[in-house]
């Protein structure tokens, strides 16, 4: 099936247009109680909201630490499938609920049980992959790529599903299609990691002391322009792309799913 890039972008911005503050808001929000999340966790266990003495706190704490980041590390995962079933359910209905709602979506009706499942075997599968090499790794993200999207679909069609069900069909919906999904990823969120790279550059290597004045400050303006520059284009482009994510999904899919249970 032969897909359109363009047309699919194009799509995306016409539904996005007037909804900005919607899917922002579930841009940010998720971000910031996942920060709350990993700051909580730093604090309780280590005394610190980061983790630079985490080597000084004895075995148990780091332990417990260890367990906390691996369930604050699903709690995230859970609230980005809410957020990809409520990008999906707009996509297709333009239901927009409160943004506390919809990211938390997959914690209610009916979601959570099986949505918990498979993000773990979704979580795993692709770091036991990763594991072999990093582009194996990256081959199976994409091929797992649809999954939380057929997931919902098939709840929504009252389909009783295995576990590894709708990763099996996230595999087979993807074959021949992983090229397209990553050009379409590689469009957006190449540009994000540019920005991200030229943050991080080091160009002085000289000890602070021997740094001209005047180039410390142009280094440290620099700095704050390129990170309000990446903070605006993520604004734009992170919903932009997970709107044409959507769409790509139903041109592969359309209905399929839904009357899966029917």
């Amino acid at each position: 099936m032969e897909i359109n890039r363009k047309e699919l972008r194009q799509t995306a911005r016409k539904q996005l247009k007037g909804n900005w503050l919607w899917v922002i808001g579930l841009l940010i929000i998720p971000g910031i109680v996942n920060l709350f999340l990993e700051y909580i966790t730093n604090y309780v266990w280590t005394g610190s909201f980061n983790t630079y003495n985490l080597s000084l706190v004895s075995w148990w704490q780091g332990l417990g630490w260890s367990i906390f980041t691996i369930i604050t590390g699903l709690i995230a995962t859970m609230i980005a499938w809410g957020v990809q079933y409520s990008t999906l359910a707009f996509r297709d209905t333009g239901e927009k609920p409160n943004v506390f709602k919809a990211i938390f979506s997959s914690f209610t009706n009916g979601y959570f049980s099986k949505t918990f499942l498979t993000s773990l075997l979704t979580t795993l599968f692709t770091f036991f992959w990763g594991l072999l090499l990093i582009v194996p790794g990256i081959i199976k993200s994409f091929s797992y790529a649809m999954t939380p999207y057929i997931m919902k679909d098939m709840i929504d069609s009252k389909h009783e599903m295995t576990a590894t069900e709708a990763i099996s069909e996230s595999r087979k919906i993807m074959k021949g299609n992983k090229t397209t999904l990553f050009n379409i990823w590689y469009f957006i969120i190449t540009l994000i990691g540019i920005v991200i790279a030229f943050l991080y550059l080091k160009p002085f290597n000289k000890p602070l002391a021997d740094l001209i004045f005047q180039a410390l400050i142009a280094y440290l303006i620099a700095i704050i322009l390129i990170a309000i520059i990446n903070f605006l284009l993520s604004l734009y482009l992170q919903p932009y792309y997970r709107q044409t994510v959507a769409n790509f999904y139903r041109s592969l899919a359309g209905d399929k799913y839904l009357k899966k249970g029917k």
